[in-house]
């Protein structure tokens, strides 16, 4: 089970989609983020033996963060953090307790075809 205090929650992440566009200045097909909705994550780091573990693997060039419980939230989805990064989602690891107030581990990897 995860703890966490209000305060960690403080970065705002945009979850959305992509559509196709054209770049106004030359017309060659760009991807747009369009976004969804905005959530307060928490970041995660990994331990060193959790980064041995990972290296070599599809995983290991991924970021964790944590969201509070969200159904809306899927691997369909692209996640921009506040530098304005994107990021695909390669994974999501719910809660499954009992809990009134559940936490999802969300491990994302960078997407670089979006402008």
């Amino acid at each position: 089970m995860l703890k966490y205090k209000p305060s960690d929650f403080n970065k705002k992440a945009q979850f959305g989609t992509t559509k196709s566009g054209h770049n106004p200045k030359n017309g060659n097909p760009i991807k747009e983020f369009v976004p969804q909705m905005g959530l307060k994550y928490a970041p995660r780091t990994r331990t060193m033996t959790q980064q041995y573990t990972i290296a070599g693997t599809t995983l290991e060039d991924t970021i964790l963060i944590v969201i509070r419980h969200n159904k809306a939230v899927n691997k369909k989805l692209i996640v921009m953090l506040p530098d304005k990064t994107y990021y695909d989602i390669a994974s999501i690891s719910p809660d499954d307790s009992n809990n009134v107030i559940t936490y999802d581990i969300v491990t994302l990897k960078l997407n670089t075809s979006i402008k």
